[in-house]
């Protein structure tokens, strides 16, 4: 049994392999220090393989220059591509480390199993629920369906005004990022507004109640409930967010 590869199909397979790799590297829930980095090669590779067949009818690299150029650019497109959806993904955790921040539970820290770092409570909890949710819903296999229609979209031939509009286009995600950990955290944020805005006209009322007694368990029992009333809302959040990743990276 012989196999054939031709010598076209075989640069491209570099390229869309080196992309790859850089966009497992950053993009979630891939990238997830605790799956096996031989697992993250040999899916990069799977992806590249079927990215490589589009990739090859581009003008591809004819001299030595000019194939290092392309690996140093595909690595740079892939990385991109998956900050982007690491971005917006992520303000599901920003949310929930907001949530630490009014709640007072942002002082006992944990560690993450899934990213390998120090976490709050629901900025630990609100990972694994995401980690779980791009799985469930299927969003990641519209985060995979993405990056390889960017083959289609981004090839070896990139247009002379990439770097400006990337560059604007980052700056906006990051403002599209905080706005959203925002608006994912309000509805618990006003709750534990108004929860401390109670103890205080408590205190004002009753000077000689000590709050604090009941003040930090009262609070932590309103976060929980309205944790407990967010997360009904948390699918589509999650859905939303990375359809807006893919319209922000392809219009469409």
């Amino acid at each position: 049994m012989t196999f054939h590869l031709s010598a076209p199909f075989a640069i491209a397979l570099v390229l869309a392999f080196v992309r790859s790799v850089a966009w497992v590297t950053i993009c979630p829930p891939f990238s997830n220090s605790s799956i096996p980095t031989m697992l993250k090669v040999g899916f990069a590779g799977a992806v590249a393989f079927f990215a490589a067949a589009t990739l090859q009818h581009d003008a591809l690299p004819q001299s030595d220059a000019q194939v290092v150029t392309q690996i140093v650019i595909q690595a740079v497109v892939g990385v991109v591509l998956g900050y982007v959806v690491s971005l917006f993904v992520s303000a599901v955790v920003a949310a929930g480390s907001l949530i630490d921040l009014f709640s007072g539970l942002n002082l006992p820290q944990a560690i993450d199993p899934l990213s390998q770092q120090q976490t709050a409570i629901f900025g630990q909890f609100y990972n694994l629920v995401l980690t779980t949710l791009l799985f469930t819903t299927g969003a990641a296999v519209v985060i995979v369906e993405g990056f390889v229609k960017s083959f289609q979209a981004v090839g070896t031939n990139l247009p002379a005004t990439t770097t400006g509009s990337v560059a604007q286009t980052v700056t906006g995600d990051v403002v599209t990022f905080f706005a959203a950990a925002v608006e994912i955290a309000a509805p618990v944020i006003v709750v534990l507004f108004c929860t401390q805005v109670l103890l205080a006209l408590l205190a004002k009322a009753a000077p000689q109640i000590n709050v604090f007694v009941f003040g930090m368990p009262l609070q932590i029992l309103v976060a929980l409930m309205g944790v407990g009333v967010a997360l009904v809302a948390l699918p589509n959040d999650v859905i939303n967010l990375v359809g807006r990743s893919m319209t922000q990276l392809f219009g469409n």
